[in-house]
């Protein structure tokens, strides 16, 4: 692809993007397919330029998890992005709707590690043994794309669409409760707009975390969002979100 300008004039297009919540064409249609090499490439210069400007990295969010065979053997590959210090919201955030762009929110859980985890070979019980805590929590994503991320590779680009993670405020233990039996409802307005239970992510969310562990060291202290329990949905000015997660409270967001 002799015409795909540098990683770095990439990312600084992506960054100008969301700063003036103004969408850019995605690179696919721009310059042709990106391959997955060049996309991730994209995504650290746009991590190097963030950190340059003095921001500094929080964790991980997790989209989808793909299970696939290499020979014998099993893997999930999950999609992921980096979440920022300047994109960690606490409950009940007001969020000013001129900072996005063509916004949607997802419930997710949150998990705390308190301790590293590197692969290979990171299971779910690992991830749960070093995990410090658990928290119910919103993603809130964002494609810098107009229309919306048509590839995954547009997506791994743009940080996989990541724009905020609201975190709740309470805290819970990974072993008070089957996370992948824990009900979750999501409220716009105090209209249902989803539902679902943990099962929904990889079949468990600790497996989404040992996927991406089994890809790539994760550090004590880091966050990481696990991915949607039940669905994505639009948000506009004065919508009232909140998300309902039996045994672990709640997680709200308005939207000004």
């Amino acid at each position: 692809m002799a015409n795909l300008p540098a990683p770095r004039d990439l990312a600084a297009v992506l960054i100008e993007a969301a700063d003036r919540a103004a969408p850019i064409a995605p690179f696919s249609s721009e310059y042709g397919p990106l391959s997955p090499e060049q996309a991730a490439a994209i995504r650290e210069a746009w991590l190097n330029l963030k950190m340059a400007a003095g921001h500094r990295v929080a964790g991980r969010k997790i989209g989808a998890v793909h299970r696939k065979w290499r020979g014998h053997a099993q893997v999930m590959d999950p999609g992921w992005g980096y979440i920022l210090d300047s994109t960690l919201l606490v409950d009940a955030t007001e969020l000013p709707f001129s900072h996005l762009i063509q916004p949607r929110v997802e419930a997710e859980f949150a998990f705390l590690l308190g301790r590293d985890l590197a692969g290979p070979g990171v299971t779910a019980a690992h991830v749960i043994a070093a995990t410090a805590g658990l928290c119910a929590a919103f993603e809130v994503i964002d494609s810098r794309f107009r229309p919306k991320a048509p590839t995954a590779e547009d997506s791994l680009a743009d940080n996989g669409s990541h724009a905020y993670a609201v975190i709740g405020s309470r805290l819970f233990s990974p072993f008070e409760r089957d996370l992948a039996a824990v009900n979750v409802r999501l409220e716009i307005n105090s209209e249902v707009k989803g539902h679902g239970t943990g099962a929904n992510i990889a079949g468990h969310p600790a497996h989404a975390v040992a996927a991406l562990a089994n890809q790539q060291p994760l550090r004590a202290g880091d966050i990481l969002l696990t991915g949607s329990v039940a669905g994505a949905y639009h948000i506009q000015p004065g919508d009232q979100v909140r998300a309902y997660f039996d045994g672990m409270g709640t997680v709200s967001l308005d939207v000004e």
